[in-house]
């Protein structure tokens, strides 16, 4: 939608990333809107470049206007917004580092918000709203519905392998460390041997050949276009959860019911040095 006129104070918070850092982006600056009264704006201008990623929030039932600078925005009301926002004495914040910064409950908008983050601690308090407006759309296709509907009374798992520009992407593999299959071994045998595991990955093939065969494992059909957001709508109906170190795993395991086993890499980065403490609620098990 477009960006409406309003008396109320604005949070404009700059989307960008796959669909994992679009949640944790929204989430926090939802948060902060809901606590100043303020109104959100996404500003999505980073998808108006011919980027690989797409902008995916639109699939859910979010609550906050949606601009594209490059149609919403003229160069001369672009300078007026630019006056208008000198007057009012607008904050632009950047996120200073990877953990928590405390310092973000104390904006007051209007305020320009750009960052990643990605931890929980943004959005405390409001997790049910949260929930409620990330709630993930049924998908159409068949496969998943009937994947779905055979295991719902199982208390299946889900176990998640990020691969992707994990392998692929010289800059993404120096940050991000791979999830070796001795962690995802120790993962599966902590959970009930009862819960059938489903198998869930951009690179089925690569998972289905060499993951441990060490209990029964489920895997959906390996297709070429097959849909992110149906993978988090099976992630978010599953029970227990071991999940890559990935943002959209993540959130594959935040949205599911409360309970169940909540397992996470405990190793996230290469660089030591980079503090993912807050990255996960304290009853989840890092291993």
């Amino acid at each position: 939608m477009g960006v409406a006129a309003s008396t109320q104070p604005t949070c404009l918070l700059k989307i960008s990333g796959g669909l994992g850092n679009q949640l944790f982006q929204y989430a926090a600056g939802r948060s902060l809107a809901s606590k100043t009264n303020s109104r959100l704006v996404l500003d999505v201008s980073f998808y108006d470049k011919g980027r690989h990623r797409t902008f995916e929030l639109d699939q859910f039932p979010i609550q906050a206007d949606v601009q594209h600078r490059s149609s919403d925005i003229t160069w001369m009301s672009r300078g007026l917004q630019l006056m208008q926002s000198v007057l009012r004495r607008e904050q632009i914040y950047r996120e200073p580092h990877f953990q928590f910064d405390p310092h973000f409950e104390n904006i007051q908008p209007p305020v320009t918000l750009t960052g990643y983050f990605q931890t929980y601690r943004y959005f405390e308090g409001i997790e049910q709203q949260i929930r409620e407006e990330l709630r993930v759309p049924d998908p159409s296709d068949q496969e998943t519905l009937q994947l779905s509907q055979k295991l719902s009374h199982q208390n299946y798992a889900v176990l998640h392998i990020r691969r992707g520009d994990y392998v692929s992407s010289t800059k993404a593999s120096r940050i991000y460390a791979q999830c070796t299959l001795d962690y995802y071994e120790a993962a599966m045998e902590r959970l009930p041997t009862s819960s059938p595991v489903l198998v869930l990955s951009d690179d089925l093939p690569w998972a289905r050949e060499n993951l441990p065969a060490i209990r029964p494992l489920v895997f959906p059909e390996a297709k070429l276009d097959r849909s992110g957001l149906a993978d988090l709508w099976l992630m978010a109906r599953a029970t227990h959860h071991i999940i890559a170190n990935s943002s959209f795993s993540w959130w594959g395991a935040w949205l599911a019911a409360k309970g169940g086993l909540k397992i996470a890499p405990r190793r996230w980065f290469h660089d030591p040095t980079m503090n993912d403490n807050d990255l996960t609620p304290e009853e989840w098990i890092r291993i």
